[in-house]
């Protein structure tokens, strides 16, 4: 009997063991179907034998039905699936760059191997050569057919980007498929996310009406901007950096940088955090334009079969002093540091946090649904300080003198995009949206007048209130497909729906109670086509068209107690036509680019800035935006890259009038009525006429030196095309090296990197414009002015690294 029980367990056990001991096989591969070896496998947070060199794997192990597997390697997207014995498991991951678009930006990008558009990519090998501190616009500085510049003069405060001689409120710009655009006045405040750069993961920009669906209007570009996922490695890093302005030989300020980074990797195949915090500090180049600032951004990542989903938050709440008025020529002969706002709190303050969720499913191999949510918030000031004004207009009764105002706004903007990719046997389908409200409150307050008490104003004495909100909603459809192994087409629709509603509170001299809706909807269709004529040769073509509205102050200068809107201001609108070709052999590239911008109510300045520094802008009927673009990369070795860029612009304002004020002559500026000015023919302001970057890298092992230059063509500063007062030719030179030292007595990874910018000490400016006063004699009298560039200076930062 004892026999016959001990062979019944004996049995039992023999069956259960074999029951529940099982194997799972597969390969992993990637995009192209080419095998990956080394790739992590992880199951409920215990690591398996990696993928071999031709991407098989093979575990064995008890109950592996209804567990779940996750697949990780650098420079891939991580991937989740469910196990099911006994089935062969094949698995394709994503790149992180270059041929797979970002993690929270799936798609968004036109794919490399099937576009006919113009772009550069900025991987995050180029962001790490280029950037230590400053505004994120100067990183992308050595792009082609990209000019920016910062109004201080140095890295730090208001900076500007502009491209194929448009500004940057119609320049789209995405980060993680978010505009950072401002839905009121359309321009890109790089300021309120300092050393963002730092969480980069690839940037893209593309030249003209891009291929970008989010919804919004892009004219000369659109900059996508995308940050980690969780692919993020296993580190902790803790950087400090020093550096200086240079006036004359003589160190005349300091930058000073401190972060501390952290990204845990994926944590029981599942879950990936990370978070930044930096602090950053300068004195200006400018006198008087400092800098005070912090950013962070926290990520949670949670990876499920078939799904991620990140939770992104981050900011940077800054002070500064401001430096947005230019200075005339002589006056920068004689003190290049010049700034006209010489009050000491003569400040912006302001802070705008950003709220990003975003959910990708893999609903098959050929299915993607996309989905984000976003809220922004924004809320600050600037304080100013106004001489000599009339009081009657800030609600003081009597009299007039000195005065410090400060400008307040708060706004609120919630966003959704949903999108659906298809993979089809010929290309990719996406169907999507983009949505959001806006809304804002913006008041003036007058803390401190001359002569007056806090008996007959209260504290923070209101003299202007008003609300604007705003509707946006856009639907499109884009294809892109292969009709054969030579030809490629993409062809992309879009409506877009604006609705805008401005409200005003009477107030003082604000007594008219403006309030009005504004309806918008527009149409814009993009195709394109790509030939390739052999496995060197790819020659493109498109043609697109895009809409905007006006800006918020074009439409009506609600600061302005005398301003009336003008409600039927027109969009722009303008259409674009490209031809391309490039060229590639093993380390050799080369890329050619011809554009036509046919433009029509394009918003230009009219000559002279309003109260607040901004540029008086009005309707010119036609302009045409025109140029050649041109780049050349070459390796000659392993260790040494060559890569420049050239482009020639012709932009030309077709038909434009404008009225201005006639005065008899500059001793009594008595007013004899108007005069009707032509400056149809002459080259629109803004923009240099040509553009040139060379950029030599060496990268040896632990060592790394880059050498970039810049040249840069005449830029006329108003719409006259006069030389006299344009900014003449300039070019300049920077440096960098960097050296890494591994493991010095165990600590880590240690780097040490060092910039020197504008090496040869160059004197020029960035920028510039002018207003004109007419006469009747014809003695016209013009005030222009200018915005100086730092002289030399250099930043130094050493980083450890903890992986």
């Amino acid at each position: 009997m004892n026999k016959l029980v001990l062979c019944a367990v004996l049995l039992s056990y023999l069956i259960g063991s074999s029951a529940v001991s099982q194997t799972i096989t597969g390969t992993v591969t990637d995009g192209r179907g080419n095998p990956i070896p080394e790739v992590n496998i992880m199951i409920e947070g215990t690591y398996h034998d990696p993928t071999d060199q031709d991407g098989r794997f093979s575990i064995t192990m008890p109950d592996i039905d209804s567990r779940e597997i996750t697949f990780s390697h650098v420079g891939f997207k991580s991937l989740m699936k469910k196990m099911e014995a006994g089935k062969h498991l094949d698995v394709s991951l994503e790149r992180a760059v270059y041929e797979a678009d970002g993690i929270t930006v799936h798609a968004s990008r036109a794919r490399s191997e099937n576009r006919a558009r113009a772009y550069t990519d900025f991987t995050i090998d180029d962001i790490e050569r280029d950037y230590l501190t400053g505004e994120f616009p100067l990183l992308l500085e050595t792009t082609l057919n990209l000019y920016s510049y910062a109004d201080a003069g140095g890295g730090l405060g208001y900076s500007y980007i502009r491209m194929r001689g448009f500004d940057d409120k119609r320049i789209s710009v995405y980060i993680n498929g978010i505009p950072l655009n401002d839905p009121e006045d359309h321009a890109t405040y790089f300021v309120d996310i300092p050393d963002f750069a730092s969480e980069v993961t690839d940037i893209r920009i593309e030249r003209g009406v891009g291929s970008s669906l989010y919804g919004d209007a892009s004219f000369g570009g659109t900059v996508n901007i995308v940050s980690g996922g969780p692919d993020r490695p296993k580190k902790v890093s803790l950087s400090t950096g020093y550096g200086s302005y240079f006036e004359g030989g003589d160190a005349i300020g300091v930058i000073r940088k401190q972060a501390i980074e952290y990204s845990s990797g994926l944590v029981g195949g599942r879950w990936s955090f990370a978070g930044r915090y930096s602090k950053l500090w300068s004195d200006g180049y400018r006198k008087g334009s400092w800098y005070d600032g912090s950013s962070y951004f926290f990520s949670v990542s949670r990876l499920d079969p078939n799904m991620v989903s990140t939770l992104n938050v981050y900011g940077g709440p800054m002070r500064m002093h401001l430096a947005y008025y230019g200075v005339d020529r002589e006056t920068l002969n004689n003190d290049r540091r010049y700034n006209p706002l010489e009050y000491d709190n003569e400040t912006d303050n302001f802070d705008q946090p950003h709220y990003e969720l975003h959910n990708i499913y893999r609903i098959d191999d050929d299915m993607t649904l996309s989905n984000t949510l976003y809220y922004i918030r924004g809320k600050g000031y600037y304080e100013q300080f106004k001489d000599d004004r009339d009081f009657a207009e800030y609600n003081i009764p009597g009299g007039d003198g000195d005065l410090v105002r400060q400008q307040w706004v708060v706004k609120n903007q919630y966003g959704f995009n949903p999108r659906l990719d298809v993979e089809h046997g010929s290309g990719q389908l996406s169907i999507g949206g983009a949505f959001y409200l806006f809304d804002s409150e913006h008041w003036g307050q007058v803390v401190w007048a001359e002569g007056v008490t806090s008996d007959s104003i209260s504290p923070r004495h209101k003299y202007y209130e008003y609300f604007g909100d705003k509707f946006s909603g856009s639907i499109y459809a884009g294809e892109n497909f292969q009709l054969d192994h030579r030809w490629s087409m993409s062809l992309n629709l879009q409506t877009r729906y604006v609705r805008q509603s401005f409200d005003q509170t009477v107030i003082g001299a604000f007594d008219k109670n403006y309030d009005y809706d504004l309806d918008w909807f527009f149409f814009s269709p993009r195709v394109g086509a790509r030939y390739k004529l052999n496995d060197r040769i790819t020659l493109s073509a498109s043609t697109a068209v895009s809409s905007r509205t006006p800006a918020d102050g074009s439409i009506y200068d609600a600061n302005d107690p005398d301003a009336v809107p003008t409600l039927d201001m027109k969009p722009e609108r303008v259409y674009d036509f490209e031809l391309g070709a490039s060229y590639r052999n093993g380390y050799t590239e080369f890329g050619l680019n011809l554009y036509w911008m046919d433009f029509r109510n394009e918003i230009i300045p009219a000559g002279g800035i309003d109260d607040d520094g901004n540029k008086i802008t009005t309707n010119a009927d036609r302009s045409v935006h025109s140029g050649i673009e041109m780049l050349a990369k070459v390796q000659p070795t392993d260790y040494l890259s060559l890569d420049g860029n050239f482009s020639v612009t012709r932009d030309r304002i077709k038909d434009f009038k404008i009225t201005q004020e006639l005065y008899g002559d500059s001793d009594n500026w008595n007013y004899l009525g108007n005069t009707v000015i032509d400056f149809s023919g002459n080259p629109t302001a803004g923009f240099p006429t040509y553009l040139g970057n060379l950029l030599a890298d060496f990268h040896y092992g632990r060592y790394r030196l880059v050498a970039r230059s810049r040249i840069i063509g005449r830029q006329y500063i108003d719409n006259s095309g006069s030389r006299d007062l344009s900014i003449d030719p300039y070019a300049t030179f920077s440096t960098s090296a960097s050296v890494e030292i591994t493991d010095p007595a165990g600590l880590g990874r240690f780097v040490l990197t060092g910039r020197v910018d504008n090496l040869f000490n160059e004197k020029y400016e960035t920028a510039g414009g002018a207003e004109t006063y007419r006469f009747k004699d014809s003695q016209d009298i013009t005030y222009a002015w200018y915005y100086p560039a730092a002289e030399r200076s250099f930043f130094l930062q050493l980083k450890l690294e903890l992986e």
